[in-house]
């Protein structure tokens, strides 16, 4: 097998595999050649700078100079004495001499006398030597330097000295390297005067196509297309460059095809830049905070005029105002800096390299880095709010104002000081400083933001409403529903205002005359006449509904049709743990903790005695009997759940989460996701829970029905189930989306994390997946499909009326698609009535679409339609038909494929959020086998990982508003997940990939990735 022959991260020692870099090493040569005696290269990290020391030997005079390379990377606190013992030894060891006739000089002597080693030690290297002069190759020069006023201190630490040894030894000379831009270290600068320094800047074109093609000559060919790619993904940065250029030689190697295309380095992007991770954190850490925010700004605005199709990005620091960033005086300088040190553009608009922007885009959102500028005067900002939330709590409102204002003006970014003011100004009643600050708290973070917002311009509407300013306090409500347009209480207070000016403008028009005018007037007439009016309104009414009709379930308000809001049912009983939310009704016949089972088809004794010890609340005897359930059927995880209520219950005040399954028609789904579920669960109580309290699950059926997941939500979020905290669901997509409006907008927001719902546009400020959406999925098979197997038309079949999964997931796919040069010649609805299977895909194949591959995206209880096309496929006369490619959705990975597919299955290729057989996924599979006694699906395992950030999001005494704050920040690694890191974007998104898997030999296998 063929070596990889391409470098990434060590330096480069062998000179046949080092290019460029020729006017650099003109440049040292000669300075050197006239007695330069300090010369200084600096460069970003990774661009290449130790190795263009390592071969500063091979490429310059030889015989008239000896170089000893050494790193200065361990010595950012310098001990003189320490660096000086350890050059001298590196002297001696690389220049080879003979240490019986070089005495080394100890530690102890240096302290002593530190003047030893230019009097003593050198005059020994030098005689050694002969006519050759001693270049010392100092690399990470800068780590060793603070760049304080002390660098210049005659009688303080290694600058001072070397540049007092450089005047003494007329042999001597040094090369160093810093890893700062000149304009960063100015007192370094002021200390080697007039010393010549030179960037190790970015290879120029024929230098990277050189360290591109070189190394495989003979054995991989680019074409040119594939080296044009490479080059404007890199712009000639050497890391870059070999990291990519080692992937594609690891796909060209896999796939044993030797001819690299554009659509080859593409591909290997993703994986690269995983590779490149360690190199690009290095570097990131480089910079400054502001920097960091700064350039982060710039590639969010790059992405946006990308979207936008504009010509130029928006400048940095405009975007960042709009994201509610004050300019600073650091944040100016720091575009500035970032074009110097050559990271942007020439317009200081766009990052120099785009495969740098690729990795930031993805691990350094612009949102996540502005919450960085926090940590200006933090500890000065922390002692004022400290003060200042003294004052408040002391009711000394207005000296605690003055406090924050001060906080404020030390760091204007500090964000959580601008809620406080916020707050505060609120609570003071000045309106217009608390919406001032509270719009920037959205800007900066508009999903955690956002309440606090809409409810401070509600404050301020009912104040200006009772003042009768209603003019403004239509502004206020209009702000509201600009941001949030089905607002109900916003759209009641618009209504209410428009009825107030009615009758201020009715009254003082008519009041004057009204009771004149109905003086003389016959009471039979006035009876009448009020007859007539009660007709009319009655009509009226009934017209006006009929022509102005909403949806079911919505209703007119203020000339907007809305959702019904859900009336709550008071609930008189007492909600204690012991008894009060075990009080049932008729509705809670599919909702859980361990009074019923949801699976009364699944035979178990155990289990039956176990509820009635349960609902006696008998926990004790509950426990010993569910204990016997669960040896009787391990693979059943209602009855482990169940044992672990048990448990808890019996310790006294435990967490509580829900989880709602689509028990029925969907009993295999619904236990998988339980399973999850039961082994978080377990595993947490097993280990004593947090603080001594255990986890209760309650669990709920909503049979995937969207009129079933609404009530359960409304069930949820009632009182008599405020002990829940979060809330693990829906299974659908279509289910989610009915519920996740409910525990939204319930009094007490509840969190919903959902381990299965994919659809891209299901949002909202409680929602939560661990499980990438469709979008991420239709990438992934259009850049298979048009990346891999180089096809460029296809045909799919889907659901088109009510399936938020399913055409979401194709209109996901067609974007990526046609992006990528390809194109959907069909598509075809899975409920079309009398479908004519055969029909659909000979036309498909014929000359009017020229279908090369099917995907099949079917909702879950369509699967068996989508099976029968394939089965159809696989028995066609038509070659053409028989040789589509097969691809599909996540719904079509379960048992039922593979049995009633048959060998007409063969091939199918699939997209999953997870499978047991990934690298990353393999031990928990295991553990859960282990468990369970079987393989387990993807969706056990995203239930898992929603349960483990639940509970990473519990606290001492927590509430659905905590555990919904902390959901945000969750951060778990792969050793406390189902393999993946659990981590969530501003949007509530998971940061993980989906995986791609085909059927092979009658099962499903990973497919093997390049």
């Amino acid at each position: 097998m063929v070596q990889n022959p391409y470098i990434v991260g060590t330096p480069i020692h062998e000179p046949n595999m080092f290019f460029g870099r020729e006017s650099l090493l003109s440049f040292i040569e000669d300075n050197l050649r006239q007695n330069v005696k300090f010369i200084l290269l600096h460069g970003h990290r990774r661009i290449g700078k130790t190795s263009v020391l390592k071969q500063i030997p091979n490429k310059i005079a030889p015989n008239n100079f000896a170089f000893v390379h050494y790193d200065l990377q361990s010595h950012t606190k310098p001990n003189l004495y320490d660096i000086l013992q350890n050059v001298a030894e590196e002297i001696v060891n690389q220049l080879d001499l003979n240490q019986d006739s070089i005495r080394l000089p100890t530690q102890r002597e240096l302290q002593n006398d530190l003047e030893i080693f230019s009097y003593k030690f050198l005059p020994q290297v030098y005689q050694k030597l002969g006519d050759i002069k001693l270049v010392l190759l100092l690399d990470e020069f800068d780590v060793a330097c603070d760049e304080t006023d002390n660098i210049l201190d005659k009688d303080l630490g290694l600058f001072p000295y070397l540049e007092k040894l450089l005047k003494q030894q007329e042999k001597l000379f040094i090369i160093s390297v810093a890893g700062r831009h000149p304009n960063d270290l100015t007192n370094l600068l002021k200390l080697f005067t007039s010393a010549p320094y030179q960037e190790i800047s970015l290879l120029d074109e024929l230098s990277a196509k050189r360290l591109i093609c070189n190394p495989t000559q003979g054995v991989l060919k680019y074409n040119q297309d594939a080296i044009t790619e490479i080059l404007e993904l890199t712009a000639g940065h050497p890391y870059c460059i070999q990291v990519i250029c080692f992937k594609i030689f690891l796909q060209a190697q896999s796939n044993d095809n030797w001819i690299v295309t554009r659509a080859n380095v593409e591909n290997v992007i993703e994986k690269a830049i995983e590779h490149a991770e360690g190199g690009l954190v290095w570097l990131w850490d480089g910079l400054t905070i502001a920097e960091k925010v700064v350039l982060s700004a710039v590639v969010e605005a790059q992405r946006n005029a990308i979207h936008k199709v504009q010509r130029h990005p928006e400048e940095p620091l405009t975007l960042l105002k709009n994201y509610g960033v004050i300019q600073t005086k650091e944040l100016v300088q720091a575009t500035s800096q970032l074009a110097t040190k050559g990271f942007l553009d020439n317009i200081e608009r766009r990052v120099k390299i785009e495969f740098i922007r690729f990795w930031l885009a993805q691990r350094h959102p612009l949102r996540q880095e502005i919450r960085e500028l926090e940590k200006h005067q933090q500890e000065n900002v922390n002692s004022l709010c400290e003060v200042a939330n003294r004052l408040h709590q002391e009711n000394k409102k207005q000296e605690a104002l003055d406090i924050y204002n001060q906080a404020l003006a030390l760091n204007p970014n500090h964000f959580p000081t601008v809620l406080a003011l916020a707050k505060l100004n609120l609570e003071l009643k000045n309106f217009n400083e608390a919406l001032q600050l509270y719009e920037r708290a959205y800007k900066v973070d508009p999903i955690s933001n956002k309440e606090v917002l809409l409810n401070a311009l509600e404050t301020y509407g009912s104040e200006l409403t009772t003042q009768k300013q209603y003019a403004q306090a239509k502004e206020q409500y209009n702000r509201v529903l600009e941001i949030k347009p089905d607002r109900i209480s916003a759209l009641r207070r618009l209504e209410e205002i428009k009825s107030f000016e009615s009758s201020r403008n009715y009254h003082s028009g008519s009041n004057n005359n009204s009771q004149d005018k109905l003086k003389g007037i016959p009471l039979k007439t006035i009876a009448a006449v009020a007859g007539t009016i009660a007709l009319v309104i009655v009509g009226g009414i009934g017209f006006y509904r009929w022509s102005n009709s909403c949806p079911a379930g919505q209703q007119k308000v203020n000339d907007r049709c809305v959702v019904e809001p859900h009336t709550v049912q008071e609930n008189n009983i007492t909600n204690n743990i012991s008894q009060g939310d075990n009080n049932t009704s008729r509705d809670d016949n599919n909702i859980s903790r361990g009074e019923r089972t949801l699976f009364p088809t699944i035979p178990n004794q155990y289990r039956d005695q176990g509820i009635e010890a349960f609902k006696q609340g008998n926990y004790e005897q509950a426990v010993n009997y569910f204990a016997q359930a669960v040896q009787y059927n391990r693979n059943d995880p209602e009855v482990l759940i169940y044992y672990n209520n048990a448990l808890a219950r019996q310790e006294g005040s435990p967490f509580t989460f829900a989880v709602v399954v689509p028990v029925g028609s969907k009993q295999d789904i619904a236990q998988e996701i339980l399973r999850g579920v039961a082994l978080s669960q377990n595993q947490f109580n097993a280990n004593g829970g947090f603080n001594g309290q255990l986890l209760e699950i309650v669990v709920a059926n909503d049979a995937d029905k969207p009129e079933e997941a609404k009530k359960i939500a409304q069930q949820l979020v009632d009182d008599k189930y405020k002990s829940v905290l979060a809330v693990i669901g829906h299974n659908t997509s279509n289910a989610t989306g009915a519920a996740v409006y409910e525990y939204q907008n319930a009094s007490q927001p509840l969190a919903i994390i959902s381990p299965t719902s994919t659809n891209s546009q299901l949002q909202g400020t409680t929602f939560f997946r661990t499980v990438p959406s469709n979008l991420k999925e239709g990438q992934q098979l259009a850049e298979y499909i048009r990346n891999q197997l180089g096809l460029t038309k296809v045909v799919i079949f889907y659901n088109r009326d009510q399936a938020l999964f399913s055409n979401d997931l194709r209109e996901q796919f067609t974007k990526k698609f046609e992006q990528l040069g390809g194109q959907v010649v069909w598509n075809i609805n899975l409920t079309e009535p009398k479908l004519d299977v055969n029909q659909k895909l000979n036309e498909s194949v014929s000359q009017q679409y020229q279908a090369q591959a099917a995907l099949l995206f079917p909702e879950s209880q369509y699967v068996s339609t989508a099976l029968e096309i394939v089965k159809v496929k696989a028995n066609s006369n038509n070659p053409k038909v028989r040789s589509l490619k097969l691809l599909g959705s996540s719904t079509l990975y379960e048992n039922k494929t593979l049995k009633e597919g048959g060998n007409a299955i063969e091939g199918l290729i699939l997209s999953l959020p997870w499978f047991r057989e990934a690298p990353q996924s393999k031990n928990f599979a295991q553990k859960a086998a282990q468990q369970w006694g079987g393989k387990i699906s993807w969706s056990t395992a995203t239930s898992y990982d929603a349960t483990q950030a639940l509970i990473q999001a519990l606290s001492s005494n927590p509430s659905r508003a905590t555990v919904l704050q902390r959901l945000r920040r969750v951060n778990l690694s792969p050793q406390h997940t189902s393999g993946n890191p659990i981590q969530f974007s501003p949007e509530e998104e998971i940061q993980m990939e989906p995986v791609l898997i085909k059927v092979e030999k009658g099962q499903f296998k990973i497919l093997q990735s390049n």
